[in-house]
């Protein structure tokens, strides 16, 4: 009997155990529905790639010098790199310079239209400095030969108390008599100024950072996007083509039929289009679709001019040296203002054109119908 009532008490112990190994483990939940996605990678935006060229990082006195004693290294409150230089105009001075002899001739990449020499300059109290002075950067190791300036008098009214980042264009700055520098050998770089009386207290100014980068490309100035009829003429009535167009709601199309040999595209502007751009560094622009290029005569014309008509104040540029390029379809013509073809009174004003010309030719008159258009014409930089 009492073997009986162990063997219970065993059994009811295995089956609670059973039944315990047989219940569901709760886990914490795992519902994510009010977790925020990480929001999304920007691809439209093309990254910002420094470019520029050192000219001098200013964390050493090597090939320094500054007025009134040694450069002085500082290595807080620089705004780059381990450090800054620094020249101190002392009490009862007035003068300060700071003079960077490079070892080796730097080339900057850029030339006198497309560069700009940048640097951080620290002025502790601006109201003190006289309106004089003068940043050189030279390719001959002297301030006077090969060189681009600047006057302190335009720069010092722009002037905050603290940090300054001057950027100074090469286009904007004198060059010596020489023809300026050669930018692709800088070594020189004199910083020149005064204070209006002499220093009551000792005056700390420095210089971080010197470095020339490429200017960004300024904007294209357009002409016309072609997308209305106003102001153009064609051989025939003017047609606004949709779709098909290279940019905006239309193009202007027409056709030199079977029995024809002649078309052109001439577009005035009611007021002149400053183009921004001079005969050096400017471009004129524009789409041009022919159906079937093998139709073309060795001839033709590109013109823009300031004169309100053709051969007056004119700049253009000959058909022929563009139709071997061409192919059937869409083609995007770049020609540079310096390699245009003057009228003899100058040529066209590129700050005021308001005319356009473009005509062509077939071979001949027996031909299939050669369809034509012009798109989005602008003047953009070299």
């Amino acid at each position: 009997m009492r073997l009986t009532k162990v063997m219970m008490v065993c059994s009811i112990l295995a089956i609670g155990l059973a039944i315990a190994s047989c219940k569901k483990e709760k886990y914490q939940s795992r519902d994510i529905s009010m977790l925020k996605p990480p929001p999304p990678v920007d691809t439209t935006t093309p990254p910002v790639i420094d470019t520029s060229v050192v000219i001098d990082n200013c964390d050493k006195a090597d090939g320094w010098q500054v007025a009134g004693g040694d450069p002085v290294v500082v290595a807080t409150g620089q705004k780059e790199g381990a450090g800054y230089i620094q020249g101190t105009i002392k009490t009862g001075q007035n003068f300060m310079q700071f003079i960077k002899t490079l070892p080796a001739p730097v080339n900057t990449k850029v030339t006198l239209t497309t560069g700009e020499l940048k640097f951080w300059f620290y002025v502790p109290d601006v109201s003190l400095l006289k309106v004089d002075g003068q940043i050189q950067f030279s390719s001959a190791a002297d301030p006077d030969n090969k060189r681009v300036g600047w006057g302190m008098d335009k720069i010092i009214p722009t002037l905050k108390n603290g940090w300054n980042h001057l950027e100074l264009k090469f286009t904007d700055g004198y060059l010596s008599g020489d023809g300026g520098p050669d930018l692709s050998a800088m070594n020189f770089v004199k910083i020149f100024f005064w204070t209006a009386a002499n220093a009551a207290t000792d005056q700390n100014f420095g210089i971080d950072d010197i470095r020339v980068a490429a200017l960004p490309p300024p904007p294209d100035v357009v002409f016309d996007n072609c997308d209305k009829a106003d102001g153009w003429q064609t051989v025939g009535d003017v047609k606004i083509i949709t779709p098909g167009q290279k940019e905006g709601a239309g193009f202007i199309q027409n056709t030199i039929t079977n029995g024809n040999d002649f078309m052109q595209y001439i577009k005035d502007v009611p007021t002149p289009v400053n183009t921004t751009f001079t005969e050096s560094t400017g471009r004129f622009q524009f789409w041009w679709y022919v159906s079937d290029v093998s139709l073309l005569k060795q001839d033709g014309s590109i013109e823009i001019t300031s004169s309100g008509k053709s051969d007056d104040h004119e700049s253009a540029w000959d058909v022929t040296p563009l139709i071997p390029n061409l192919k059937n379809g869409w083609n995007k013509i770049t020609l540079d203002f310096d390699k245009s073809i003057k009228t003899s009174d100058g040529g066209a004003d590129y700050t005021a054109i308001n005319h356009f010309r473009l005509f062509f030719f077939t071979a001949d008159k027996a031909h299939s119908d050669l369809v034509t258009g012009i798109d989005d014409l602008r003047f953009i930089s070299k």
